[in-house]
């Protein structure tokens, strides 16, 4: 299992040493960063860079080759100015799920406000809402859609919880404790995904249903 803040370290060093004043931040999302991953789960390293180029991602890529379970690392990387250009509405989030090893992540991102998070949260239910009706009439595997549908709506409550209480919880143990009803229940299934297989095999539709019906009252929201 990797040990997040010491494959972090290393990184950081390396890239320092690769790019000197070029590179602008480095920091960690996702699952290790929730301290929630498991021994499956990718390293999610955020990179940005002064300018980016693409002699500089294969240097990344070959420096990604010396680390332990390289392999494992699946991030960001962005130059700054088209991190800085990137919609407003997706900053929101990436500013809150990140966490600094290297530079300040608030220098490089622009001004934003509660609208676009708003919208963030609006197109993030509607995206859902759409794979959603997309997994249940085409996919085969209704097991296998419905997992990742589950796991996409974690990261949705998130900026629905912080859009009617202004605070914004980073794990799921802390959002299911603030959670009820169909909230709660959705988010109960993708914390323990394997443990609930049986019930959601014999009934796919109920489980497609409650996200439909969950995303379909976000969209007519208005907080």
């Amino acid at each position: 299992m990797i040990q997040p803040d010491l494959w972090m370290k290393e990184l950081t060093e390396k890239l320092i040493v690769l790019f000197e004043d070029r590179l602008a931040f480095v920091g960690l999302q996702g699952s290790y960063q929730r301290n929630e991953a498991h021994e499956g789960s990718d390293i999610d390293a955020v990179v940005i860079f002064e300018t980016l180029t693409i002699q500089d991602i294969k240097a990344y890529r070959e420096l990604l080759s010396t680390m332990p379970d390289g392999e494992k690392s699946c991030g960001f990387l962005s130059g700054r100015q088209e991190l800085q250009n990137r919609p407003k509405h997706e900053l929101f989030q990436f500013a809150q799920d990140t966490r600094a090893f290297y530079g300040d992540l608030s220098s490089l991102l622009p001004a934003f406000d509660r609208q676009d998070i708003l919208q963030g949260t609006k197109i993030s239910a509607a995206n859902l809402y759409h794979a959603c009706c997309h997994a249940a009439v085409h996919e085969g595997d209704p097991l296998d859609a419905l997992k990742g549908l589950y796991k996409g709506a974690f990261f949705l409550m998130q900026l629905v919880y912080y859009l009617r209480q202004g605070v914004y919880l980073h794990t799921k143990s802390e959002l299911s404790k603030k959670l009820s009803g169909e909230e709660q229940e959705i988010l109960t299934f993708s914390m323990n995904w394997s443990g609930n297989c049986d019930r959601v095999c014999e009934n796919p539709d109920r489980f497609f249903d409650l996200l439909l019906g969950w995303t379909a009252q976000i969209l007519d929201s208005s907080f």
